[in-house]
């Protein structure tokens, strides 16, 4: 994908004022969930030189001042009284006032939302705690609400496996260690540049858009790399990762990709050089882990993953006290994506499985969101074959504004699934009823977060119809809307069927759960092919979100909520599974569990 000034997407040209205020309505929109960003961002995409003021002596005498505190070397030299007048504040540009604008103006929406749910809070019995966890922890004491993910036992309950269904996945995750390493390669890496370089292209354009943690002058790092001699370092590391990384996203699936392992030469060398990669804390390890987190998730072995996961979270906690890169605002920005990649990554796995976490959470409010600095880009020549040289590639370092759009984009979505309550309420005797006041306050938070994001992400959300022209991150970001849908009206279904009985009130908002659901389906099933970093995190939802679907289904008094396109969404979430086939423990268990849930719907 090349850079340009006025990105292409989908055949359309952006203007570059309406993706300028998408930018900023986005980032602040993320912000308005948290702190602003610091000051070490710049509106621009250029180097900014420090500016070294002059002592009062120096000044006087018009003489050089090299700037040292709290003495500069003349002052030293002479035993003059080294003294700087104060650093007056840059005068702001227009860019940074556009910016504070639309802050103050999300701010005040984000003071509004928090009041009416507090108000709410207030007329309700009970709501649960806007600051906890979407996901309690298992070790909460029962009763707990039946939320849509595998971790929940109460709706393992609902669904009729064991209430520890989640922790038997884990276990038969741990147990299968089949693709943790290949004994295929020779112990010594004999590497084709054509392969290297086609994996590169595929890491590009399949990979990195999702997470774009790398610095502008990878390619050249990577080309050094693997026309050298791959001694013990971090750098060659981070190239062979993205190689092996590449090479499985080059493949047209994931089941082809698993069962040929093109990646094994160089995730064997990658290996073989962890022990580097743990010792030392700086940016490159940094990188290393989270990759090696992305590596496992494109294997589909979610618990490997959460592992490096944890390792880089405390990597990146790490050089965040230690204020190794105060002074280097441009590693400092790769710091900051490295770290938000760990907490999206982190945070998608342990929505179903209750691992441990590292509380990166707790730094959420602390470290600003990715800026305008510029990432990685990578375009080779207009040729059809692929560059043979390194002087015949391009690599381009850009702003990368699509990439960095949908990483906040991500982020923010992410903040309101891990801030926002749940509609329900409680009653005196501790059952739970759905609130549909509040269900219509987490919907207009989705709404606006909708209505911010640029042109090339925002989706249909009233189409009846996947557009199968649409980015893989408009994709992704579609899915997550319908299943954020499903999740506001579930509490609707959920009491209709705890009481097996549904008024008028109650029926729109079951309806609104299933026409969720089968946007959901159809966005779900065509993008999972496409995100090969989520794949596992996209089926098990597909699961959890089909089997509480199916619930419903066989619930008489929600019959006649149910559209008819919802059987053929039934045998949509099968048919994906029927795809991986038997290469995830997990997901080859969730498979056989939904096709006998099917089954036993056609026979009712």
């Amino acid at each position: 994908m090349s850079a340009a000034t006025t990105p292409k997407t989908n055949g359309r040209v952006q203007s570059e004022g309406s993706e300028s205020r998408a930018s900023h309505s986005l980032k602040r929109l993320a912000e308005g969930l948290g702190p602003p960003s610091d000051a070490t961002a710049s509106g621009n995409h250029q180097r900014r030189r420090r500016t070294i003021l002059a002592c009062d002596v120096c000044r006087s005498r018009r003489t050089r001042c090299d700037g040292r505190r709290p003495r500069c070397s003349s002052c030293l030299q002479s035993d003059s009284v080294c003294i700087y007048r104060p650093t007056p504040a840059p005068t702001p540009s227009k860019l940074e006032r556009e910016i504070s604008t639309i802050k103050e103006s999300l701010d005040h929406i984000t003071r509004l939302l928090s009041y009416r749910v507090e108000k709410l809070q207030h007329q309700s019995s009970h709501i649960l705690d806007a600051e906890s966890e979407p996901v309690p922890s298992q070790q909460d004491s029962e009763p707990d609400f039946p939320f849509m993910t595998l971790r929940t036992r109460s709706m393992m309950i609902i669904i009729g496996v064991d209430k520890d269904f989640a922790n038997f996945l884990v276990n038969m995750e741990r147990a299968d260690i089949s693709r943790l390493a290949s004994s295929r390669g020779s112990g010594l890496l004999v590497l084709q540049y054509q392969r290297a370089v086609n994996a590169l292209v595929a890491f590009s354009e399949r990979i990195h858009i999702w997470y774009p943690i790398l610095h502008p002058g990878f390619s050249d790092q990577f080309f050094q790399s693997i026309t050298g001699s791959f001694h013990n370092s971090t750098d060659n590391c981070l190239a062979l990762l993205v190689a092996a990384i590449g090479s499985l996203a080059e493949t047209d699936s994931a089941l082809a990709a698993i069962e040929a392992r093109p990646d094994a030469p160089y995730i064997e060398s990658a290996v073989a050089m962890l022990p580097t990669v743990l010792a030392e804390c700086t940016l490159r390890s940094l990188q290393c882990l989270v990759y090696f987190s992305i590596y496992y998730c494109c294997l589909l072995k979610p618990c490997q993953a959460h592992d490096y996961a944890l390792m880089a979270s405390f990597k990146a906690q790490n050089l965040f006290k230690s204020q190794l890169y105060m002074d280097d605002p441009e590693n400092l920005e790769l710091v900051r994506r490295a770290f938000w990649a760990t907490l999206l990554i982190e945070s998608e796995l342990n929505v179903h499985f209750d691992l441990a976490e590292s509380g990166i959470w707790k730094l959420d409010n602390h470290i600003p969101l990715p800026d305008s600095h510029e990432t990685w880009d990578f375009a080779a020549t207009a040729s059809p074959e692929m560059p043979t040289s390194p002087e015949s590639v391009i690599s381009v370092g850009a702003s990368s504004d699509e990439m960095r759009l949908y990483f906040m984009a991500e982020i923010a979505m992410r903040r309101m699934l891990h801030r926002c309550t749940i509609s329900i309420s409680t009653t005196s005797n501790g059952r739970f009823i759905y609130a549909p006041i509040v269900a219509a306050e987490l919907e207009l938070q989705l709404e606006q977060w909708h209505a911010v994001l640029p042109e090339h992400l925002r989706f249909d959300k009233h189409s009846d119809s996947v557009d199968r022209n649409e980015s893989a991150t408009a994709g992704f970001l579609q899915v997550q809307y319908h299943a954020c849908k499903a999740s506001i009206y579930w509490p609707a279904v959920y009491q209709a069927i705890e009481s097996s009985e549904a008024d008028i009130a109650l029926l729109p908002h079951c309806r609104k759960f299933f026409d969720s659901y089968v946007n959901f389906i159809e966005s779900a099933t065509f993008t999972v092919q496409r995100c090969l970093p989520n794949s596992w995190t996209l089926y098990a939802s597909i699961f959890i979100i089909s089997m509480a679907a199916l619930k419903a289904a066989n619930t008489p008094c929600l019959r006649s909520t149910m559209p008819s396109q919802v059987i053929q969404c039934f045998h949509l979430a099968s048919d994906v599974f029927q795809v991986i086939g038997d290469v995830s423990p997990s997901l080859s268990a969730l498979q056989h569990i939904f096709n006998d849930r099917i089954s036993m719907l056609h026979t009712g």
